[in-house]
């Protein structure tokens, strides 16, 4: 007999960071294009969680400039087969470290990074949710700056 329960949601929070009109992405491992993103640690709030996150992924320290909402899937850890609720908590997000000091996890499985144009990045980006992600974030006016630090 298998045990059915419902799995309270994990929650994840990361950002889209936005530089001089381009997004940053990364490739992990598994060949999927992403945006920086973790778990919310005991204690943490999200808007805390996706700054770190940030930085320990990317080795960028960053400011947000904006909520963007949820994205929420179901995904499998390897050698389960349970799928796993997840909620991810996302930041639009401004680079204050140059982007020379960008240095990734390979210990986490990330391979390699770009910084793209936004429908370049929209086309890179591996998954749906994500993509909406980006596009809430392109509507924003304080995305479209051609800020930089």
């Amino acid at each position: 007999m298998t045990e059915e329960r419902q799995m309270a949601p994990e929650v994840s929070a990361g950002g889209v960071v936005v530089d001089g009109g381009q997004v940053l992405v990364i490739r992990h491992a598994r060949g999927e294009w992403i945006m920086p993103k973790g778990h919310v640690e005991p204690g943490e709030e999200p808007e805390q969680a996706a700054l770190r996150e940030v930085r320990e992924e990317t080795g960028l320290e960053a400011r947000i400039i904006a909520p963007l909402g949820e994205t929420s899937y179901a995904y499998r850890r390897k050698g389960e087969a349970i799928l796993r609720p997840k909620r991810v908590i996302w930041y639009l997000m401004r680079p204050v470290t140059p982007r020379d000091r960008l240095r990734l996890l390979t210990a986490e499985g990330l391979l390699e990074a770009a910084w793209l144009g936004w429908e370049e990045a929209r086309q890179r980006l591996t998954w749906a949710g994500d993509r909406r992600i980006l596009q809430r974030a392109a509507a924003l006016p304080a995305a479209q700056r051609g800020y930089r630090r």
